[in-house]
């Protein structure tokens, strides 16, 4: 089983765990762009609660919001990020609502999006999103890391964009055909919403979401060194006093990030306000690239492994 598969399995698996859950996206009726409601399509009894949209992502948040509204529990699958981009002022509408009505009201909607290289399609791949859709006041923004974990960052996604509002949860393409190397995780460490742990060291700490965190654990292995690998998986919010935590314990720190440097550059002002004296070495970021890339170089809009482990060197060694 891959990562798509196993995913599909869970999408259906949080529709028969509570009636209030519909689906909404392009040709989701028929599997759906990426095959994430085959399994529900393939359910008679669930069938009924998938709702093709048209290719306008405004009016898909729009009605996803107007069903939370009315108390449903709305889940968004998107073919791509663009959508995100397409659809922003709609999903902007959602996420203030909680705010305009000082909290009386909610939406709880999850969106789900692929983000990054993997399927070969080029400039899309490096058009990260996440620097955008974190400034959006009332929005939680999730990116799942290794592969094991996909199917736990979905679950937990479904519960928090059930109790705290609008959550987008990003799937990186490059994880999303790999095959489960075992019995996938059903849960996370901590909560969506904290910093994980992946990996103990003590000479040097890595902060990584999304593709970025497998590429890290092969960068340290590949160091031999003694370092940290930190998921930061919640994007938005920042699990600010874990990280400044995670910073501290060894003092030197390599940020891994992909296209968007947003995020990366959030934690680098973080680490330099709250961390600073504990910092024994110069905050590094390592990124990919920002600029359209083409369908056989997509992999650019992500850092190499062989560019991280020269930087946990470096830094190791200040």
């Amino acid at each position: 089983m891959n990562v798509l598969q196993h995913l599909s399995g869970l999408v259906a698996d949080l529709l028969r765990e509570d009636d209030r859950r519909i689906v909404l996206g392009e040709d989701v009726i028929d599997g759906g762009m990426l095959g994430l409601t085959r399994g529900v399509a393939s359910d008679e009894a669930l069938r009924s609660r998938l709702v093709a949209t048209p290719l306008t992502p405004s009016v898909i948040f729009a009605h996803a919001a107007g069903l939370a509204l009315g108390g449903r529990r709305p889940l968004v699958i998107l073919a791509s990020t663009t959508a995100l981009f397409e659809g922003l002022a709609g999903l902007r509408e959602a996420c203030m609502l909680g705010w305009r009505t000082e909290q009386a009201r909610s939406v709880p909607m999850l969106i789900i999006a692929p983000c990054g290289p993997g399927f070969s399609l080029g400039g899309d791949a490096s058009d990260g999103i996440e620097g955008v859709l974190c400034r959006l006041p009332g929005i939680r923004v999730l990116m799942a890391g290794r592969a094991q974990d996909a199917g736990a960052w979905l679950n937990a996604a479904a519960l928090q964009a059930d109790t705290e509002g609008p959550t987008v949860l990003l799937l990186p393409r490059s994880l999303l055909l790999r095959e489960l190397s075992g019995p996938p995780n059903a849960t996370l460490a901590g909560s969506a919403t904290e910093a994980q742990l992946v990996r103990q060291g003590t000479t040097a700490t890595v902060f990584a979401w999304g593709e970025t965190v497998e590429i890290a654990l092969a960068a340290v292995a590949r160091t031999g060194t003694d370092t940290a690998v930190v998921d930061v998986g919640c994007l938005a919010p920042l699990d600010k006093e874990a990280l400044v935590s995670h910073a501290c314990a060894t003092g030197k720190i390599v940020i891994a990030h992909g296209s968007d440097q947003a995020v990366a550059a959030e934690l680098a002002a973080l680490f330099a306000d709250q961390a600073i004296l504990h910092l024994d070495a110069p905050v590094t970021r390592i990124g990919g690239a920002t600029g359209p890339t083409t369908p056989g170089g997509e992999a650019a809009a992500l850092p190499s492994v062989d560019r991280l482990a020269e930087a946990i060197v470096s830094v190791t060694e200040y």
